[in-house]
Formats: structure tokens, C-alpha cells, sequence
């Protein structure tokens, strides 16, 4: 039976209408009794057409008929010789997408004549924005097409069209029509892909890790925002690009996601590692390449603008941020207080005066001095002092007989500290990843949850660094405090020993594990999820170390700096507090959904 739709309804207002006629009565009553439900999964009702019936597919001419025979559908179009492709339409309203989640879409079709037929996933109402768009070639032999996406937007009211105008009038057969959901596919997701691309860059330009941090942090708010910008879906961090649709059904395509978040993370990293220009052309192809088979051109050139935008939003609010600042450090002179333990100047010594990304400022969570002192003369009086450099001297020296092996492996297995790793806060976005792909979350969630994971990082370098270089005590490395050749079992690839370039009151990695526990907990709302860890760490490659919760990790992660002979363990403890404090703060006040 033919569902046929007044041809005077006009162009621009043609799917509301439709809608608006369907729901009012005004066509025949369709048969909602017999017709087969849509298969498990499948949005599709009636897609395989066994049951004899058309409902619930409906025409827009009157000129144009759909019959079953043989189990498929038998449609006979209209003549529309030069008028638009969406002049003749067959579709299926009554399902709903949802935003950044994929999909597949599957129809078997043949045509009596060799034409082309453009399908349609849309929104129902103006704009008649499509999530999917594309065209494909029809000849006499029935063939499998088969697609996938990513929805765009959501939409309770989504339609599926074919669009059969343009052309002379002729009989297409389609069958076995079906769109379902997919499951969370890792691989393709662009957000874990570029996190990795910045492991590599890491691993490649050894950044400092306030440096590194930073990167992150505006890496991971630009994808966000152009995720949130193309979906509507959550807040942004800087900015939600505009998105905007042309007036008529020829060309409303949405951006796509992957080519918006893929061009934001392009765009920062080439601004952020500009020696890697031509690894990162080769990694935007490679994600190119991994787009879902559905993004056609037009998509892929919105997204691009869209994730442009994004970038250049973030990268500009950090332009004048501090983080250049190359003033020389001077070093306090006295004992107690850092100097260089191999020559190296001090790294990033002002950073503790960058603008922050969520912090009010650096301060706003500073720690007491170690050991509650006043200055380096008070300190070094105290028998906590005193205990603390013992410990270390205990259990931190390159020849310890105390330090367990479980103590040295886990020293070892949280550095990555050398040359050549991903650096501390690339270890804590590889422990990211790791979960997000056993919770297996999706695009959006991803987005969101690398992006606090950014910010609170960065955040909390700002923090550790306020502590390290900007109050009365710039504290020494236990390399210089026990001296008389005493050597840390942390050493460089070659054997040489190595204290990292600041003072160690406050511990960075204990700050960046804290601040990384605490929204890893106010993300899932739960400490205990367990998790395999793993390290880049040269002298604990191929470790794999089960954690039972973030704050476990976290608390390995403080720790181990003692056991690798560069921190005391008040350095630890107040990291980890300052980072907590960080993350929460963050978690509370950024990327809400």
C-alpha cells in the first residue's frame, strides 16, 4: 500500500510536515499489528519486509509507489528530471539517535536501471540536519551496502531517508534495511588515539613535566570543545564553536566529530611540538584513515573548521600565561637548600607563577613547610628531618640491602623520569586509558574524563612548583643532604645518578598522582576499581603491576621516590595532599556534564 504525501507541501518544511500530517491523522490509519519489530539492537521496524506489509515506510509524492514482492521492497519512483535528489523521498520515522554514539547502517538494494541513490539518517524538524549522509551507486544486481557512523547530535525524532529525485522514473528494490547501535569501539576512538600521539611526542622531545602538563592540559580542552561544540552535549572548557546549517535539505550535513576533534589535537600538537610536524601530518592521515566508513566530505570539512576553532580558542587563552618566562634561578646557598646535583640548572623555576587553568592561583593550596619549620636552619634541627633523611639513606641508596625487591621494582616502575619515556604525567594518561578502555566509555565520556585528567595535571605542576621554587625553603635533594658519595638508586640509562633539576619539597609525582586519583574517584564516584598498570620506565619495562584502586596507585606513585633515593617522605605525603586537593577542585568546577 502507498503512503503518499501531498506534493504542494513545500521544500524546506518537507520532513516537520510530513511528521506533522502522520501524527494528525490525515493519512490513511497505519497498521501497527502485524508488522515485525524491529530485530534486537536494530532502530529499524519492518527492514526485511517478510510480512508483506510497507508500514511503517512512507512516500512524499503521490507519483511515487511502494509494493512488497519477494519479500522486498518494489519502489517505483516519480519523475523529477532537474529537481532536487530530496524532491522524492522514501523513509522511516519512529527512532531516535544519540550523540557520539556509533552506528551501522546496512540495506541490501538494486535498481533497474543504473543510477545513484543518496541515504539519509536526519533529524526530523528544521534544520534537517543529517548525522548520515552519503551516496551510493545502484546497478541491476542487488547488492550489500554497509556503513558506519558516528551520530553527531542526538534526536529523539530521527528519520531514515532515500532520496530517489533528480531522475527519471524507475524501480529500486531495497531489503533488509537495518541501524543499529554499535558496542564502544577503543580503536576508533579519536580522543585515545591522540592521547597516545602525545605519549609519542613525550617520548620523542622529553618535555619537563611542568611543560608536559601544560601540553596536555590544552591538547585534551581543545578536544573537548570541539567534541561539546559538534555534539551540544556538555560544557566547555574555552569555547563552543558556533555550528551553523544552510537554509535547504541539498547540503545540511553535520560536522563530524572525529574530523572536528581530530583537527583541534592536529592543530595543538603541531603548535606544541613543531619539530614533529611531519610524524603528526603522518598521524592525522593514519586518524583520517580511521574515520567510520560513513563521514563523507562535507562532514569532514565542518568538523575541520569546527576543530580548528577549537584549537586556536585554547591555544590562544594560554599565549600569555607565564609559561615563558626564562628567568635564571638563583639558589639560596646555604645547607638545606637545592643546588644542582649534576650540573643541570633549575627546571622551570617560575612556574609556579603560570596562570593557572582551574587553580585561582598556584597558592591557593600550599602546603606548611616540611616538618612545620620556619626556614632551613629550623628544619634541619628537627629530628623529623633528621628520620626522613635517614630513611632515604636506608632504603634509597644505589646499594640498600634493606630496600625489598618489591621496594626497588616499584621505585623503578613509577619514574620514568629518563629520556625517552613518556614522562610522569604520560604514565597517569596511559593509567587513564587503561580504564577508560576497560569501562569501556564512549567518545564523549572520553573527552571529558582526559580532559579533567588535563587540567588537573597541569594544575597541579602549577602547584607543586609554587611550593618547590616560591617559599622560604627550596629544599635539597637527598643526594646533596647525605653527600660523602652517596648515590641514589635512580641513575640514567648509562648508570650515572640522577636527581631530578628542583628542589624536592614538594614531590611532583606525588602531586600529579593525587590530583590524577582524585578525578580518576569523582569521575566513576568510586576509589575501588582495579586496573593492570604498566610503565615506560627503562629499568621496568614489561612490569605490570595490579592496582586495587587510584588512591593505591597514587600512594605507590608517592612512595616510590623514596625507595629510588630523590625524595623524603614528607615530600610525598604533602604531594599527594596538594594534589588531591587540586584534582577535587578541579573535578568540581570544570567540563560539567
Amino acid at each position: 500500500m502507498t503512503r503518499s504525501i501531498n506534493p504542494e507541501r513545500r521544500l524546506r518544511r518537507l520532513l516537520s510536515l510530513v511528521l506533522a500530517v502522520v501524527l494528525a491523522g490525515t493519512l490513511p490509519a497505519l497498521v501497527r499489528s502485524e508488522p515485525a519489530a524491529a530485530a534486537s539492537g536494530n532502530l529499524i521496524r519492518n527492514g526485511t519486509f517478510d510480512n508483506g506489509s510497507t508500514d511503517p515506510w512512507w512516500t512524499r509524492l503521490a507519483a511515487t509507489s511502494t509494493t512488497v514482492n519477494a519479500g522486498q521492497l518494489r519502489i517505483r519512483t516519480a519523475n523529477t528530471v532537474g529537481k532536487p535528489v530530496w524532491e522524492d523521498l522514501v523513509g522511516h520515522f519512529e527512532f531516535g539517535v544519540t550523540a557520539a554514539t556509533p552506528y551501522r547502517l546496512q540495506f541490501d538494494a538494486s535498481a533497474e536501471v543504473s543510477r545513484n541513490v543518496r541515504v539519509s539518517v536526519s533529524r526530523v524538524d528544521t534544520p534537517f540536519t543529517s548525522a548520515f549522509d552519503r551516496e551510493v551507486a545502484l546497478t541491476a544486481t542487488m547488492r550489500r551496502f554497509t556503513f558506519d557512523f558516528v551520530a553527531p547530535f542526538g534526536d529523539p525524532k530521527a528519520v531514515l531517508l532515500f532520496h530517489f529525485g533528480g531522475r527519471a522514473a524507475s524501480t529500486v528494490r531495497l531489503d533488509n534495511i537495518s541501524l543499529t547501535p554499535l558496542a564502544v569501539d577503543a580503536v576508533s576512538d579519536p580522543i585515545l588515539y591522540w592521547n597516545e600521539v602525545l605519549l609519542d611526542s613525550y617520548r620523542d622531545s622529553t618535555p619537563a613535566p611542568t611543560v608536559a602538563a601544560r601540553d596536555a592540559a590544552i591538547l585534551h580542552a581543545a578536544m573537548h570543545d570541539a567534541a561539546v561544540s559538534v555534539t551540544g552535549v556538555g560544557n566547555p572548557y574555552r569555547v563552543r564553536v558556533p555550528v551553523n546549517y544552510p537554509g535547504t535539505m541539498d547540503d545540511v550535513v553535520a560536522p563530524s566529530l572525529h574530523a572536528a576533534v581530530d583537527q583541534a589535537a592536529f592543530d595543538v600538537l603541531v603548535a606544541r611540538f613543531p619539530q614533529r610536524r611531519t610524524d603528526l601530518e603522518t598521524a592525522l592521515a593514519t586518524a583520517v584513515a580511521r574515520r567510520p566508513s560513513g563521514v563523507n566530505p562535507a562532514e569532514a570539512t565542518r568538523g575541520t573548521t569546527v576543530g580548528a576553532a577549537a584549537a586556536a580558542a585554547n591555544l590562544q587563552a594560554r599565549a600569555n600565561d607565564g609559561s615563558g618566562d626564562a628567568t635564571q634561578y638563583q639558589p639560596d646557598g646555604v645547607d638545606g637548600a637545592w643546588r644542582p646535583t649534576d650540573g643541570t640548572p633549575a627546571v622551570t623555576p617560575h612556574w609556579g607563577r603560570v596562570t593557572p587553568f582551574v587553580l585561582t592561583s598556584g597558592r591557593q593550596f600550599r602546603p606548611e613547610l616540611p616538618a612545620g619549620a620556619d626556614d632551613y636552619e629550623d628544619l634541619l634541627d628537627t629530628q623529623e628531618y633528621l628520620d626522613q633523611v635517614q630513611e632515604v639513606r636506608d632504603l634509597g641508596s644505589r646499594t640498600s640491602t634493606l630496600r625489598t625487591a618489591d621496594q626497588t621494582q616499584l621505585a623503578h616502575f613509577w619514574a620514568n623520569d629518563v629520556a625517552g619515556t613518556y614522562k610522569p604525567p604520560g604514565q597517569l594518561f596511559a593509567h587513564t586509558q587503561i580504564v577508560a578502555k576497560q569501562r569501556q566509555l564512549g567518545i564523549l565520556a572520553n573527552a571529558r574524563l582526559f580532559g579533567l585528567v588535563g587540567l588537573a595535571l597541569a594544575d597541579s605542576a602549577i602547584a607543586a612548583w609554587d611550593a618547590k621554587y616560591l617559599t622560604p625553603i627550596d629544599l635539597w635533594r637527598p643526594e646533596s643532604a647525605i653527600g660523602n658519595g652517596w648515590e641514589p638508586l635512580s641513575r640514567q640509562v648509562d648508570g650515572v645518578s640522577f636527581s631530578p633539576a628542583f628542589p624536592a619539597y614538594i614531590s611532583g609525582h606525588a602531586t600529579f598522582a593525587g590530583a590524577w586519583a582524585a578525578v580518576m574517584k569523582g569521575y566513576f564516584g568510586t576509589n575501588d576499581i582495579a586496573f593492570d598498570a604498566t610503565t615506560d620506565d627503562p629499568f621496568a619495562r614489561g612490569v605490570v603491576r595490579r592496582m586495587p584502586g587510584f588512591d593505591q596507585a597514587a600512594q605507590e606513585n608517592a612512595l616510590s621516590r623514596i625507595y629510588l633515593g630523590v625524595h623524603y617522605r614528607f615530600d610525598a605525603e604533602a604531594g599527594l595532599a596538594v594534589g588531591g586537593s587540586v584534582g577535587a577542585y578541579v573535578y568540581a568546577n570544570r567540563l560539567r556534564p
